[in-house]
Formats: structure tokens, C-alpha cells, sequence
């Protein structure tokens, strides 16, 4: 059996939900950043980074996110294309796009003082907000797209917009300046989809056991 580390309500959730959509049996082992338990020998010798998530499988421990994914494509598939299956490359992009791109540009507009302390933080904030807008208008396009990629599609969530719906949450429910908030709504495909990935029983599971809002994706509670 599987055992993800985690917070709940944090990165490790997009990991959660693509467990429970795979259907694999695993282990919710939460830690508590506030108690350090982030920093301690035990953690630190499954990711010396001092991160979530982490999820030990029979090779060992594996962290960073997009990796976590990777590998559970390779042995499960279910959310994307294994190594030698058509679409493969395609689907790489996007997630690589999703993980580079879009998570650094949504954590900046949350924490925009980490960038330029907090003399600049506004200005860097709004930067933040307009390269999140311009990298959800990219995957808006896949996902409204007829006949577009099955991994951008409400019939089965994929490790690409699973990590995407995450990271529109955290856009629209905790940006450091309330204003520049990036509401689904502004993204209608993007909210369609979303609404559909939501009301999944393994996906709503998740959700209910993190304490996190059933609408979480297409309308989250704010602060």
C-alpha cells in the first residue's frame, strides 16, 4: 500500500485526488507544518527539501509533484498516457506547463512578498495575477476545445487538470491582494469542467475529508 505525507488543504491534495480516481489502495499520513513536522529526521530523510507531498512507493519515496504523477501514470495509467502511448508527448507539455509555469505564478500571486520583500510585493502580485490569466487561458483553450484532449475533458480526470483545478482554487480563494483574484467563472470551459471533476464521488471524498468546500474548484470560499 501506498503512503502519501501530506497537509491537509495543501499541494499534496492534487496527489489525493489522482490516488482516488486510480483507485489504488494508500495511506493519508498527515503532518503538521506548524509543529515542524515538516523538518524532522523522519521527513527530512523522505524529502531532504522538507516538502509535501511525498509518497512512498516500492521504489522508495518519490517528491515533486509532477514526478509523484508521472509515476502513477507509468504504473496505473487511468489519469494520462503511459510511456509509449499515443499522446504521450502532448500530454508531457501540459503537465510540464502546468508544474513550471502555472504553480510558480500562482504561488507568487499568493506570496508576492517572497519574490521582492513586501516594498514591491503589490507589483510583483499583479505580474503574478496576468501570467496566471495568460497560462489558464492556454488550458481554457484545450479544455473548450471540440475534440480536444481526453485529459482536458469532464469524462475523466487527468493528472493535468486535477494539478490545474488545484491551483485555480488557490488563485481565486488566496491571493495576497483579494482584487486580483482569478475566479473560474472567467474561464467558462474551465469552470464546466471543473464543476463535473467536483462532483465525482472519489474526487468529493477527498475533498470532504481535507475539510474543503464541495465547490472547491468552481466556487471556493474566500481567505
Amino acid at each position: 500500500m501506498y503512503r502519501l505525507h501530506g497537509v491537509p488543504d495543501w499541494g499534496s491534495q492534487v496527489i489525493r485526488m489522482a490516488l482516488a480516481e486510480t483507485g489504488v489502495p494508500f495511506r493519508f499520513v498527515a503532518h503538521d507544518p506548524q509543529a515542524g513536522g515538516l523538518k524532522t529526521p523522519g521527513f527530512l530523510a523522505l524529502n531532504p527539501h522538507g516538502k509535501v507531498p511525498v509518497l512512498e512507493m516500492s521504489e522508495g519515496p518519490v517528491f515533486e509533484t509532477a514526478a509523484i504523477l508521472l509515476a502513477l501514470i507509468d504504473a496505473h495509467g487511468i489519469i494520462g498516457p503511459k510511456a509509449g502511448e499515443d499522446g504521450r508527448a502532448r500530454f508531457l507539455i501540459w503537465l510540464v506547463f502546468v508544474a513550471n509555469q502555472l504553480h510558480p505564478a500562482v504561488m507568487t500571486l499568493i506570496h508576492p512578498e517572497r519574490a521582492a520583500g513586501p516594498d514591491h510585493a503589490r507589483a510583483v502580485a499583479e505580474g503574478a495575477a496576468a501570467q496566471v490569466r495568460a497560462g489558464l487561458a492556454h488550458l481554457e483553450a484545450l479544455a473548450g476545445a471540440e475534440g480536444g484532449p481526453w485529459w482536458m475533458g469532464a469524462a475523466q480526470p487527468s493528472a493535468i487538470s486535477l494539478f490545474a483545478l488545484m491551483l485555480m482554487r488557490w488563485a481565486a480563494a488566496f491571493p495576497a491582494y483579494p482584487d486580483l483574484a482569478v475566479p473560474a467563472a472567467d474561464f467558462p470551459a474551465l469552470a464546466r469542467l471543473a464543476r463535473a471533476i467536483e462532483a465525482r464521488p472519489a474526487i468529493a471524498a477527498v475533498l470532504a475529508a481535507e475539510g474543503v468546500e464541495p465547490t472547491a474548484f468552481s466556487a471556493p470560499r474566500v481567505g
